[in-house]
């Protein structure tokens, strides 16, 4: 007869505590160079008017396709001619709504070392890449850390532009930020420091 094991022979395992999560900045590697995309998701002026363009989208198509069901009479002349040019005003606006409410709203910066810039590009319709900036790496003035006011362990990667200001490329964890500072920085021929600068960013990264 086969003896069962005894519950005495297992060791009992205690609950795990939960792991700390640490943001790492989000770095897709290209031939051409990379790409630094942001953690932080916040509801800007640009989400609101791609929402708002959505809406109009949806009306403009909706008046173009009522323009038909009105009665001739309530046109001059020609009732067919009359029409079809509302209707294609109408689906003019429509298609200039419909490019801005699919265009994404989160920038991100790709570091081209092939053609030696930085450009500041955004998702377009269908799979599409809009460029909104580009600059030259000659105009790199640094490379700075800036670390959130409300929760210091978090941060920017700021990229100081001859003329323009800082443009943010990356957050994350303070700690997880300075390889990346540091390659930004080789490779636009910058010298740097090792600690944050004062924080201006107004940070952490919201849910």
């Amino acid at each position: 007869m086969t003896a069962q094991p005894d519950h005495t022979d297992f060791s009992t395992r205690t609950a795990a505590g939960p792991e700390t999560v640490v943001m790492r900045p989000k770095v897709v590697e290209h031939y051409w160079g990379y790409e630094v995309a942001s953690n932080e998701h916040v509801i800007s002026a640009a989400v609101l008017m791609r929402a708002m363009c959505g809406l109009l989208t949806v009306a403009t198509f909706g008046a173009a396709i009522g323009v038909w069901l009105v009665p001739a009479m309530a046109f001059v002349g020609s009732a067919f001619v009359s029409k079809l040019v509302v209707s294609v005003m109408l689906l003019a606006v429509m298609v200039v709504l419909a490019r801005i409410a699919a265009r994404g709203t989160q920038v991100r910066v790709q570091v081209d070392m092939t053609t030696g810039e930085l450009r500041e590009v955004v998702d377009g319709p269908f799979g599409s890449v809009i460029t909104l900036a580009n600059y030259g790496i000659d105009a790199v003035q640094s490379v700075d850390i800036v670390s959130s006011r409300t929760e210091p362990s978090f941060g920017q990667i700021h990229v100081q532009i001859s003329g323009l200001g800082p443009i943010p490329v990356g957050d994350g964890a303070i700690l997880t930020l300075h390889p990346l500072r540091d390659r930004l920085a080789q490779d636009c021929g910058v010298d740097q420091g090792d600690s944050a600068r004062v924080a201006v960013w107004g940070g952490p990264l919201a849910a």
